[in-house]
């Protein structure tokens, strides 16, 4: 058994067994709030390498159009360091980007400062809509 199922045996038994036995109502709450986090831990650990990959794949993705969008004129060495950076750093690569999206907002022009950041915020929110699938 893998340690999702495992904590998911724990949580059905500390629900069903243990919480239901345990005396006083802070006592008997804190066993079943034990099952919850049990539960997310679990789903987590079940859903992690495919939110891996497709976080990766997003990733690449999100690399390729914002490629297409940004033309070599359209970018300064800085904002040019940036990019390469979302496809090697993660997180912490897009954040980069996105910074340095705001300070180049100008210079970039309204217009296409808004598809880049539009297409960003796509990215971002199956980010979001992934780490939403363990909270739920």
């Amino acid at each position: 058994m893998d340690e999702s199922g495992l904590l998911e045996r724990f949580a059905a038994t500390l629900k069903g067994e243990i919480g239901p036995a345990v005396d006083g109502e802070y006592p008997r709450t804190q066993a079943f709030l034990g099952v919850v986090v049990l539960q997310k831990l679990s789903a987590e650990l079940r859903l992690a390498p495919a939110h891996a990959e497709a976080a990766a794949r997003d990733r690449a993705e999100l690399r390729r159009d914002l490629g297409q969008m940004l033309d070599d004129a359209a970018m300064s060495p800085e904002l040019r360091s940036a990019f390469d950076a979302i496809g090697g750093e993660g997180d912490d690569g897009l954040c980069r980007f996105i910074e340095r999206l705001y300070d180049e907002r100008e210079r970039l022009g309204e217009e296409r400062f808004n598809a880049l950041r539009g297409r960003v915020r796509q990215g971002l929110r199956r980010s979001i809509d992934r780490r939403m699938e363990v909270a739920s």
